[in-house]
């Protein structure tokens, strides 16, 4: 009887865009065996080298494939060196996905597996999983102000690409510039200040567990990816909570005293069904009394590298991050020694101290605007006389500004992700 000894592939993760894959079957010369692969769909691998290449009818061997024709590498034998070499190709994927590879020594040729490897003809040689590219969402929001930009997200959304870290945890450093040109249907904005990496936020949900009325105490059904200094929203939530603490497992009323409160962690199967876990639920204690339901979806938000890097392995630094807004120019009337300057429009001007007129003829070092009359003039701090026609600039406030900079991804996270720079921040609207 001869015997199968081994079986040999990289199992190492597959990257999103595919790749080939070496394997080895050692044995006795003369061993027959057979090969299946099938994916999570239950397709199987065609194995090209099934087919036999002949000029004279033009059969060709296929690219290697999947499809859900049932397929396997058939009674192949092992030569006088003992060992077998071959190689399968896994396809670009667009969502995640799993191979199991099935190795059988063919019984009616003599062959069988060496005990070490089973103890029936049949071997479950390796499951490689494989996972799509991540993708990274870069966008810019509005909560407070949305209804007054001219659109709501107030710019397009820019996406970046690379591999995920379930399959590498090395860092990739990928550098990408962006720019942002946002406006207002109405009103006008200023700089309340320049961004920040902090200024980039994203949001994930989680589901509450138990109910609790003027609770700071939160137990939900996955805390996975979750940190202190997240934000915490949803109905009955207080106004700008944010988690103070995360615990694992839930409070034991039975075990717990008024000085030593006791949580326990949960099991449950794994996604396989034959093992016992810890449950991914726990509790979080937030920083304002609350009211929820069981059930009840609730709203995190990370803020800047160090939160998303917590939650899914993404991380990123910016850098040339910068805030810019437009100047205002118009036209005037003429005007003799007077602080109310007629002018074509107001739009986007702002009464304040830090928003400042300039032309040619304007007095003083560019004096403030004290008041704005709609569509009509302005009230500035000292007193004018302009040729009718002029041309004025106003510097300060506007309706349309520019956000740029350099987004570094160090690491692309394990699944997509969108970071959302929050524009009420660092624009104050009104």
């Amino acid at each position: 009887m001869r015997e199968i000894k081994s079986f040999k592939i990289n199992t190492f993760t597959i990257p999103g865009v595919g790749g080939s894959r070496k394997y080895i079957v050692t044995g006795d010369p003369g061993a027959v065996f057979s090969v299946i692969v099938v994916d999570k769909d239950g397709k199987f691998y065609n194995f090209p080298e099934n087919t036999i290449e002949n000029k004279v009818d033009a059969t060709a061997k296929p690219s290697g494939s999947f499809s859900s024709t049932p397929a396997k590498l058939f009674n192949q034998k092992i030569d006088s060196s003992g060992v077998y070499n071959s190689s399968i190709f896994f396809p670009s994927v667009s969502d995640d996905n799993k191979y199991t590879l099935v190795l059988q020594a063919e019984s009616g040729f003599d062959t069988t597996l060496d005990k070490a490897m089973s103890l029936n003809n049949v071997y479950h040689a390796a499951e490689i999983e494989q996972f799509e590219d991540t993708t990274v969402t870069v966008a810019v929001a509005s909560s407070g102000s949305s209804g007054t930009y001219t659109t709501n997200p107030p710019a397009a959304n820019k996406t970046f690409s690379g591999q995920s870290s379930n399959v590498s945890p090395r860092s990739f450093n990928q550098t990408f510039s962006f720019s942002y040109a946002v406006a207002l249907g109405s009103s006008q904005f200023i700089i309340a200040r320049q961004p920040v990496i902090n200024d980039f936020y994203f949001t994930t949900t989680k589901r509450t567990k138990t109910a609790g009325t003027d609770s700071t105490s939160l137990e939900l059904k996955d805390i996975t990816g979750l940190s202190v200094g997240m934000g915490v929203s949803g109905t009955g939530i207080a106004s700008a909570a944010v988690i103070n603490t995360i615990i694992p497992g839930y409070k034991d009323n039975n075990l717990s005293t008024p000085s030593n409160e006791v949580f326990v962690i949960p099991k449950t199967v794994n996604d396989l069904g034959n093992e016992m876990i810890n449950s991914s639920g726990g509790t979080v204690i937030i920083s304002a009394a609350s009211v929820f339901v069981v059930d009840r979806a609730i709203t995190f938000k990370g803020y800047g590298s160090e939160s998303s890097s917590l939650f899914n392995k993404t991380t990123f630094s910016v850098s040339n991050f910068k805030l810019a807004i437009d100047p205002v120019v118009t036209t005037t009337d003429a005007i003799a020694n007077s602080t109310t300057i007629p002018l074509t429009s107001t739009n986007g001007i702002k009464a304040a101290d830090t928003v400042l007129m300039t032309g040619i003829g304007v007095k003083a070092a560019s004096p403030h605007v004290d008041t704005v009359n709609a569509n009509v003039s302005v009230v500035v701090s000292v007193a004018q006389t302009i040729e009718n026609g002029q041309t004025v600039t106003f510097t300060g406030s506007s309706r349309t500004a520019t956000i740029t900079g350099d987004i570094e991804i160090e690491k692309y996270g394990k699944d997509n992700l969108t970071l959302t720079i929050e524009l009420d921040n660092i624009l104050t609207v009104g």
